[in-house]
């Protein structure tokens, strides 16, 4: 990761703060994009819940991590504004807006975080490249 990254930008506590609020203020949160530290690969998820917060990793909100995934292993995750899903295969898309600015308020009440807002919806960042 040295080579990769110039500096880390979250430690666990961090992590564990803005998962927390997530399970508190954006439980219903969906369709958030993972970025690992050793893939190019994204993965989706959901919100964790209180129960998946843990010391030092999440437990298995991430479809096809393969179980809890450690924070130091998240490049960054982004939260869309709007979760686009199928109800069943070949389903009309139906779309389902997230109330981040509830969830963005709360946060800001525990701290300050690496955030950058994008037209898809706000990247919270790991490590900086």
């Amino acid at each position: 990761m040295k080579k990769k990254y110039s500096s880390a930008l979250m430690s666990n506590h961090k992590w564990r703060k803005l998962f927390t609020v997530m399970a508190e203020h954006g439980s219903d949160f969906s369709g958030i994009e993972y970025h690992f530290t050793d893939t190019d690969n994204a993965f989706y998820g959901h919100a964790p819940s209180y129960e998946q917060v843990w010391e030092t990793a999440i437990d298995d909100p991430v479809k096809g991590a393969g179980g809890p995934v450690e924070y130091k292993h998240i490049e960054s995750i982004l939260i869309p504004y709007v979760y686009s899903y199928r109800a069943y295969q070949n389903a009309p898309l139906s779309e389902r807006p997230l109330n981040i600015d509830v969830f963005l308020a709360a946060l800001e009440k525990v701290g300050c975080f690496p955030i950058t807002k994008t037209n898809k919806g706000i990247i919270f960042h790991g490590y900086k490249k």
